[in-house]
């Protein structure tokens, strides 16, 4: 990203379920949201993958996607991320590939190989598969052969179709990663990288990642180029105490996350009320410093240096808001206020 180019933006969802709501609520509200990101100018809409939490919806992505493609006409819909090693390739292609002919042109396929939950819950989705360790590696070669058709020499399941068929189906594929090794996945396959900043946020290490897979970056047909996302959590309102009163929410999910605990995304209200010890208030307040909080100006700055100093060519950020109207709200000021800060940079002095 040039100096003068605007900042690309993008929306990643985990389709929170506030106390009060439910799953249905939950899911509605995230198609208005897919809807109001692509009416602001956001880039994509993606969707992440997590298990056992009664706080988020987002166990199936491919659903949520699917229906917000029914919702939106421009935005780029994706997973952020498919966590491979849960699903056997041949159904991940499939999957995008049909997602592909419900919304042409516009889908894009991350891919991560954490769980997205607990052990014992892995487990469980992995089922008898689960005892056959494959390497990510192994898995990514199998999806992409399955996904284009192009098989390598002696593969068991050469001619093998992934339905449906037709050209132009399998979506461009990004890989996750709080590492270095995600780099260097993504680079030997010419993918994309999403740098996942929101999990470790060591603008360093992003920086790192960046600089290495792009030295190690082998062009493909989806990406002629390296290209590079960092992820961030967002919190912010008109004031910078407002948002800080907004994060609190996101503190006490995190903290029933560390104890096993499967609960409703947290209010302000029963954040605020809730009786933290003095080591589960340190906790909270580790979480709610891994994301972005403050006023619109104060964030726009923090994005803006953010994908500076990780080589980023674009940010995705996940507004952390419990109420879904309020976070719809939040699209608007997010992409205003960086708007704002690059008129300001090239307004002449």
């Amino acid at each position: 990203m040039s100096a003068s180019s605007p900042l690309p933006l993008s929306v990643l969802d985990l389709v929170p379920v506030p106390l009060g709501s439910s799953a249905a609520g939950s899911v509605e509200a995230a198609l208005a949201y897919a809807k109001a990101a692509e009416d602001a100018g956001f880039t994509r809409y993606w969707v992440a993958e997590h298990h056992n939490m009664g706080a988020l919806a987002s166990s199936v992505p491919l659903a949520v996607l699917a229906a917000a493609s029914q919702r939106t006409t421009r935005i780029r819909l994706g997973s952020g991320g498919v966590m491979l090693p849960n699903h056997a390739p041949l159904s991940v292609a499939e999957g995008y590939r049909l997602l592909s002919a419900l919304a042409p042109d516009r889908v894009d396929l991350g891919l991560g190989r954490a769980p997205g939950t607990d052990g014992r819950t892995a487990r469980a989705l992995r089922g008898a598969q689960g005892m056959i360790e494959e390497s990510f590696e192994r898995q990514l070669s199998d999806l992409i052969a399955f996904g284009t058709g192009q098989y390598p020499a002696g593969h068991p399941f050469a001619g093998t179709v992934a339905a449906p068929a037709g050209e132009g189906l399998f979506p461009p594929l990004w890989i996750l990663s709080s590492s270095g090794y995600g780099a260097h996945v993504a680079a030997k396959a010419g993918a994309g990288l999403a740098f996942a900043w929101h999990i470790n946020p060591d603008t360093a290490q992003a920086r790192a990642a960046a600089d290495a897979y792009r030295a190690a970056f082998q062009p493909s047909e989806a990406f002629p180029e390296p290209r590079v996302i960092v992820a961030a959590s967002v919190v912010t309102a008109p004031t910078a105490a407002e948002a800080e009163e907004l994060s609190l929410p996101l503190g006490l999910m995190f903290l029933r996350l560390t104890r096993g605990e499967s609960a409703p995304y947290p209010t302000v209200a029963e954040a605020k009320a809730y009786p933290y010890t003095p080591q589960e208030r340190a906790l909270a307040d580790s979480m709610r410093r891994r994301a972005i909080i403050g006023d619109p100006q104060s964030v726009a700055a923090r994005l803006h240096a953010l994908a500076r100093d990780a080589a980023a060519d674009e940010v995705i950020v996940s507004l952390n808001i419990p109420d879904a109207a309020q976070r719809r709200d939040t699209l608007k000021l997010v992409m205003d206020a960086v708007r704002a800060q690059e008129a300001r940079e090239l307004a002449p002095a």
